[in-house]
């Protein structure tokens, strides 16, 4: 038998190895692929397990489902609503009288009980309350057509607008001057007169009073100094003597459907003269 060259021996193991080689490899990537797969396999069946998983939840959700559902039907016919019906009281008992009518006294009215009658119903008031009259009509006392009259004095409610100065000298050209207000019951009586004159919000009259000589210190146009006790002024600091709409201050005193406020002597208002009625009694 020939021996091999040397060569040729050494090719053949490096052939060999190469062969070897690449088995290795083929088997490392085999062993890859199916460590794939596995893993592949795994997943699907976790997937599969937790979709079979859920399906048997929401199978289990929609017993339960119909369960309630038919719970709530059979209780609902015990369900008794709220009345709504307001409670109301007993009526009470009519009693029907049955006696005959015979036993009813009559009486024949004489003449005289028919005067006394008479006369009592005049008296009685009418049930329709009747609007107040803010005029006093005493017949021993007369205002001139255009003026009111009430307690012994007589009043006239301009329609024209002028400053306090101005109203003051018509007031005195009509024989009186601005109103100066001496009790509550005369504060009434204009409030209630002023509410069936106002036209609107702004709609004041100019009274007889002012601050205007000494600030402060407030009289009415007579000269007497005002009763701190008897004032009806809107606000608890009126009167203040605020300058924003004149230099001069707030001197001059307007009323109101119900209440006093101070304000500039230069604005235009209405006013309300007076001066005594004439007495006709002795």
């Amino acid at each position: 038998m020939m021996n091999r060259p040397q060569k040729y021996i050494e090719g053949e193991a490096l052939h060999f190895q190469r062969e070897k080689s690449n088995n290795a490899l083929k088997l490392r990537v085999a062993v890859l692929v199916v460590c794939v797969l596995l893993v592949s396999a795994l997943v699907v069946i976790y997937l599969l397990f937790e979709l079979l998983t859920t399906r048997e939840m929401l199978r289990n959700l929609e017993l339960k489902q119909g369960t309630v559902q038919t719970n709530v039907a059979e209780r609902v016919p015990e369900i008794t609503p709220c009345s709504t019906v307001q409670p109301t009281c007993p009526e009470p008992e009519v009693k029907i009288i049955t006696e005959p009518c015979n036993t009813i006294p009559t009486t024949t009215l004489q003449p005289t009980e028919i005067n006394m009658l008479t006369q009592s119903y005049s008296t009685i008031p009418p049930t329709t309350p009747q609007p107040l009259d803010i005029t006093t009509d005493d017949p021993c006392y007369k205002c001139e057509d255009g003026w009111k009259q009430h307690g012994g004095k007589c009043y006239f409610f301009s329609t024209s607008k002028s400053s306090w100065n101005e109203s003051s000298t018509e007031c005195i050209t009509k024989g009186g001057d601005l109103v100066k207000i001496d009790s509550s019951e005369e504060q009434s009586f204009l409030r209630i007169a002023i509410q069936q004159k106002i036209k609107s919000y702004d709609d004041l009259f100019w009274i007889g009073l002012t601050d205007s000589a000494v600030e402060g210190r407030w009289l009415w146009v007579d000269g007497s100094p005002l009763n701190e006790s008897l004032t009806f002024w809107f606000f608890h600091d009126e009167p203040d003597d605020w300058t924003g709409e004149d230099p001069d201050g707030k001197d001059c005193a307007r009323m109101g459907p119900m209440y006093w406020f101070g304000i500039s002597c230069k604005v235009t208002h209405r006013s309300i003269c007076e001066k005594p009625a004439v007495a006709l009694c002795d």
